[in-house]
């Protein structure tokens, strides 16, 4: 048996599947289909195995969640272990930006005391392992422009995950 686990979740907008190692989260993969998501987890993990162990469905439910307007943190421990201390920085500013709320790269690099850093930022965001947990799709271009996304169907997913922030955050209103 394996230490690396996961499971995946079919969305309306793709498939998202998530690998525990070490009681630890350490990828979140948002893919258009259940088929990639499979083939990103083998071509990462070969030794994967599929489980419904504890922290795989408590991953998957707090996902499941988010997108029912029920969760706006995530409380699953990340293996951070492969960041840098830089992109650790990055990602504990970004979980701070307030979900509804959108940051620019240069904003997110002052936030860290690099104000002059929003492309490197722009790198950590790229290689986010945990979309939606670290809400990458939070930061924005300067002009307030969507700009690029890794997920399944890039920015127009952005997009539509902004505006479903924005919606449920207005219902508290």
């Amino acid at each position: 048996m394996t230490d690396v686990l996961w499971d995946m979740l079919s969305l309306e907008h793709g498939t998202l599947a998530v690998v525990v190692q070490q009681g630890r989260l350490c990828r979140v993969c948002y893919e258009r289909s259940a088929d990639s998501a499979s083939e990103t987890i083998r071509r990462l993990y070969p030794s994967a195995e599929r489980s419904s162990q504890p922290l795989v469905r408590q991953a998957l439910e707090q996902l499941t969640e988010y997108f029912l307007g029920k969760r706006r943190t995530f409380d699953v421990p990340l293996d951070q272990h492969a960041l840098s201390d830089f992109a650790r920085k990055v990602h504990q500013a970004l979980v701070n930006v307030p979900y509804g709320s959108v940051v620019t790269y240069g904003e997110l690099a002052a936030l860290v005391g690099s104000p002059r850093a929003a492309r490197a930022v722009g790198r950590v965001m790229s290689s986010n392992p945990f979309p939606l947990i670290v809400p990458c799709h939070r930061v924005v271009n300067v002009d307030g422009s969507i700009g690029q996304y890794s997920a399944a169907n890039g920015a127009r997913t952005k997009a539509w995950l902004i505006d479903l922030e924005r919606d449920l955050a207005g219902e508290d209103v």
